[in-house]
């Protein structure tokens, strides 16, 4: 089947999962043909089920491609709606995106009138996970009547996701964001109720008001650490001197500039934290910055000053775990695990994750790590994202 050709290729977090995708009769649903798929990319089978309404703006065929499965378009004598979210239903979650107001308004009143209604009426009667992805008329989802239907599904156990208000709409979430919420809604929660905090990125060191010191640090590892901490529960602080504008809730972004910025925003926020993991490539000098820019001259001498080191200025602190990050140039394998062995000692690390930085690693989206807990030695190689999943998983097998 073609859509074999694309299941799990940006990841396998939803490998196995079964999501009924409800559409209804919002111009959103043109959307929802790309949001199978991206379902479908990271490793989910979708199966899609449609009102009437939803029916006039894309044809079931566009979403029986999508999904590779036929659309249900009406509850028939195959009981569909038992079938896929019933008690002992094949599905595991019941997303509806895009929803009206109009069904928002029938499921918080157990009206079920359509296939997308019969459909939520029969997984909040038999427990399964149900997420609402609203797309309508600003006005309209402002209205009391619709707000106090909202949070009487929310009461019930179902989560919204929230859309993006502009131009006078609550429009349709960007897929990403909806693809984190299904991620999210069906991991594991190793850290429901807990708050970690991680740092991501480079600092920039200002030599004067126009030029600065900096690396090639993308921040990319922190972020997907950040993620996938979220997705397991927690309550994630990132500071960071990235623009990532992550939009999710529990999810803070705490923009810095320099290293004595970084510092400080993580010891105001690490006092509550169960986790703190410095992913970051903070200046190792800083400068004392010129008032006005400094003239080209043939030849320029700079003064640094090494920079606070700021795992050792938190450990002073804070008692927790701490998981640390090592770049190295133009070591070999076996010094690399010597100097991660010699920092988890030194500076009472729960982990530390190495890497030879020339190899590959800093500004790139893939790298070559190594892991070392008290526990274990192990390299993990690939693309970031996939190398975050698994630096997590590592931390709740041998330190959670």
């Amino acid at each position: 089947m073609h859509l074999e050709r694309i299941r799990g290729v940006e990841s396998e977090r939803l490998k196995g999962k079964k999501i009924v995708l409800g559409v209804t009769g919002s111009i959103a649903a043109v959307e929802c043909v790309k949001l199978a798929r991206e379902l479908a990319r990271r490793g989910a089978e979708v199966f899609a089920v449609m009102s009437e309404s939803a029916q006039k703006i894309i044809h079931p065929y566009a979403l029986e491609f999508a999904t590779g499965n036929k659309v249900v378009t009406e509850i028939t004598g195959m009981i569909e709606h038992v079938n896929y979210l019933g008690k002992d239903g094949f599905a595991d979650l019941y997303l509806i995106a895009p929803a009206t107001a109009n069904t928002i308004s029938k499921i918080a009143n157990g009206i079920d009138d359509t296939p997308v209604t019969t459909f939520a009426t029969t997984a909040l009667g038999a427990g399964k996970p149900v997420l609402i992805a609203p797309a309508m008329h600003a006005a309209m989802i402002e209205n009391i009547s619709v707000q106090e239907n909202i949070e009487k599904l929310e009461k019930m156990g179902v989560e919204f996701i929230e859309p993006k208000f502009s131009e006078g709409k609550a429009k349709f979430p960007d897929i990403e964001k909806i693809c984190l919420h299904v991620e999210r809604r069906l991991y594991p929660k190793e850290f429901a109720g807990k708050k970690v905090l991680v740092t991501a990125g480079p600092t920039y060191e200002q030599i004067d008001p126009v030029r600065f010191i900096s690396n090639k640090s993308s921040g990319l590892m922190g972020k997907e650490i950040a993620l996938e901490l979220w997705r397991r529960g927690a309550e994630v602080v990132l500071v960071t001197s990235k623009d990532f504008n992550v939009d999710l809730p529990n999810f803070k972004e705490v923009k810095v500039w320099s290293v004595k910025d970084m510092l400080k925003a993580v010891l105001e926020e690490i006092s509550n934290c169960s986790l703190f993991v410095s992913s970051a490539a903070p200046a190792d000098f800083t400068i004392e910055m010129q008032e006005k820019k400094i003239k080209t001259v043939p030849e320029l001498t700079l003064k640094l000053k090494e920079a606070p080191k700021i795992i050792r200025e938190v450990r002073k602190v804070y008692g927790g775990d701490i998981i640390g990050f090592k770049a190295e140039t133009g070591v070999s394998d076996e010094e690399l695990v010597e100097i991660a062995k010699e920092r988890i000692h030194a500076d009472k690390l729960a982990m530390v994750v190495a890497n030879d930085v020339l190899e590959k690693g800093m500004g790139t989206e893939e790298s070559r790590v190594v892991v070392v807990t008290g526990k274990r030695v192990q390299w993990l190689e690939g693309r970031k994202t996939i190398i975050a999943k698994k630096i997590v998983e590592i931390y709740i097998g041998d330190c959670l």
